[in-house]
């Protein structure tokens, strides 16, 4: 992908890649590892979708959560975009043990090899929410949606889990620019006043603070990259990350629990 993805991957963060595009970006760590955490939500948003007997493309598809469950449910014919050989390699090789027909496609979401009008359905679970062109992509996401296509994704709120945990990151990289997809206002000023935004959430479950802090610094790429440029400031960092992710969970049986939050904007076309 662009260098304009991979800026915005890490502005979370205020980190920026201009020399690195994005299938690089998300060869570092192991997505398959930490995206693991999540997948519930992307599991939930597909379930969600009336996909039987209609073509669908997952963006930023990742290792495949959302793919891999519409084609489960009934999708006439489903495609997998990212710009990640690596990760697309994961999503095949999940398909392939399930049986599962999924067409994978190494492409930039802002320009993909797909005919006008192609989809009748395109989802991406916390995927598009990295444009930092957003206006570009979701234009390419119109190009590819048929008559009354539905588009869905999903991104963290502001105010959740991961949104708390991205300010702690944020106050060491003054020059983060100003996420526009955490909150409805935000999102609604890129996409449209006809988008329909919802929270939803998810408990999360963690072996410890510690622990998942440590899963953060070995399999996630932009806090990879992040920590690298923190430099010895970075266990200083460290220790506030893992303050506010100890005050965001509760102690449970079979470990710690978080709740997550994070946002689900579909639009008819």
């Amino acid at each position: 992908m662009a260098a304009r993805f991979n800026e915005a991957s890490l502005h979370h963060l205020g980190v920026s890649l201009p020399h690195m595009d994005a299938g690089e970006l998300w060869s570092i760590g192991d997505y398959a590892v930490i995206g693991e955490l999540w997948s519930e939500a992307g599991r939930e948003v597909a379930a969600s979708l009336h996909v039987e007997a209609r073509d669908v493309a997952d963006l930023a598809t990742g290792t495949g959560v959302a793919a891999l469950e519409v084609a489960r449910r009934g999708a006439r014919s489903v495609v997998g975009v990212d710009a990640s050989q690596k990760m697309l390699d994961e999503a095949s090789d999940r398909a392939e043990r399930e049986g599962l027909a999924i067409e994978w496609i190494k492409a930039d979401f802002a320009s993909v090899p797909l005919p006008d009008q192609s989809a009748d359905i395109i989802v991406s679970t916390f995927g598009l929410m990295f444009a930092s062109d957003p206006e570009t992509a979701f234009g390419e996401a119109r190009r590819m949606l048929r008559d009354d296509g539905l588009l869905v994704f999903t991104s963290w709120s502001a105010t959740g889990f991961f949104g708390q945990l991205f300010e702690v990151m944020a106050k060491h990289f003054p020059e983060r620019p100003e996420p526009w997809h955490e909150t409805p206002e935000g999102i609604r000023t890129v996409v449209g006043d006809s988008a329909v935004v919802v929270e939803e959430s998810f408990e999360m479950l963690l072996e410890s603070p510690e622990w998942f802090v440590t899963q953060l610094e070995q399999f996630s790429a932009p806090f990879i990259v992040a920590i690298e440029r923190l430099g010895d400031e970075w266990e200083h960092v460290r220790d506030e990350l893992l303050a506010a992710t100890t005050e965001l969970t509760t102690q449970a049986e079979d470990g710690y629990c978080a709740d997550v939050h994070y946002l689900v904007t579909r639009l008819t076309y």
